[in-house]
């Protein structure tokens, strides 16, 4: 079927949209809750990220070729799954909203501070219709063609880096701290939870995951760990945790830093533009989500008509939100981290467990 996703391309996708959170807001909010010790935050997260995957995998093998709404269905009946659907709905709303609002802010403190926010979000909005009027797969194409530059040009980042990391800006961590970098992990649970994105699509996998499509699933997971521990690392190590709790955007700062044999000097705006591509597949993916979740509501045959409608909601939605750094900042940090721990973690691994004691292998015909 030519709307059929690979289990890469959905860990690949998953890799490429978490970007932009590790660079842009994981070492601020670490920094800002647990000090200088918040670079061990992302090990922590390891506790909660394994038995969510363990749970999307048993959901998705457990009942192959049925997409969520339908898997819920099965697991806690029709009204049960309604309504957690409605749920999920808004709660993407709200990230919606807050990550093009994020996406114009970047754009902003980075390169153009004169230009105002309802531009930069009619720019994205006009190109993201274009992809997804291209169809939902080439989003997941573009994200796995692109995250191998992308972590070709961080690699160089952190190897340049390297000589300008000072550890007393690490060193030493003490006891009392360890308290506060577990309580910190939330902000990196909130960006690994983003792995849920195969739960959405799990109708357009292939039927029988074999044992190398498994462990594509816990490379991803892995892989985001690493990347998140090395860049906060490389953040805190050079820029400093006190400065990094002040900053939108700390690890822009920290490669403003660094130069390549002196030669490349401006190496913040690769940075700049690597956030916004992942932006731009990341909002893609959640427009995707977002109608799904409206189709299996109102259990409505096509989603494409409902693309324009939801990004003028969205456009709209984004400006009540919020709409300076600091008021994003509040929000992202006190209300979508929370929300994300429930709808990415809680939920899931609340599907999963029913389905260890209700386990049905029901199997959707093609």
């Amino acid at each position: 079927m030519n709307n059929q996703l690979t289990v890469r391309q959905v860990v690949y996708t998953y890799l490429f949209i978490s970007i932009s959170p590790v660079l842009r807001q994981i070492p601020s909010a670490l920094a800002m809750d647990a000090g200088k010790s918040g670079y061990l935050s992302p090990v922590w997260s390891v506790l909660l990220l394994i038995p969510l995957v363990y749970a999307i995998l048993l959901l998705i093998r457990s009942f192959p070729g049925l997409n969520l709404y339908e898997v819920m269905v099965q697991l806690g009946g029709r009204v049960l799954a309604k309504l957690v659907i409605f749920l999920y709905m808004l709660w993407t709303l709200l990230l919606l909203s807050a990550k093009l609002n994020i996406y114009a802010l970047t754009l902003q403190f980075t390169l153009m501070p004169k230009t105002g926010n309802g531009l930069f979000m009619q720019v994205m909005l006009i190109l993201v219709f274009y992809a997804l009027y291209k169809g939902g797969k080439a989003v997941f194409r573009f994200s796995e063609l692109s995250l191998g530059p992308v972590f070709l040009v961080i690699a160089i980042f952190c190897v340049c880096a390297l000589a300008k990391v000072r550890t007393d800006y690490l060193l030493p961590v003490t006891v009392l701290n360890l308290a506060d970098t577990i309580t910190a992990s939330r902000h990196v649970l909130a960006a690994g939870g983003n792995i849920i994105t195969a739960l959405f699509f799990a109708d357009r996998l292939e039927i029988y995951l074999s044992g190398r499509q498994v462990k594509k699933l816990w490379t991803g997971a892995a892989s985001f760990i690493i990347l998140s521990l090395i860049v906060t690392i490389l953040t805190f190590g050079i820029t400093g945790a006190s400065l990094a709790a002040k900053l939108p955007f700390p690890f822009y700062i920290t490669v403003k830093s660094i130069s390549f044999f002196n030669i490349f000097e401006r190496f913040e705006v690769i940075v700049t533009l690597i956030c916004m591509l992942s932006d731009y597949a990341a909002i893609c993916v959640m427009f995707l989500v977002l109608s799904r979740l409206i189709r299996w509501l109102f259990a409505l045959s096509q989603e494409r008509f409902l693309f324009v409608p939801l990004a003028v909601v969205v456009y709209y939605l984004s400006f009540f939100t919020s709409s300076t750094q600091f008021e994003h900042d509040f929000l992202y940090r006190n209300v979508i981290v929370n929300l994300n721990m429930v709808f990415q973690y809680f939920l899931p691994m609340f599907f999963g467990f029913i389905c260890l004691f209700k386990r049905k292998n029901i199997r959707k015909p093609y």
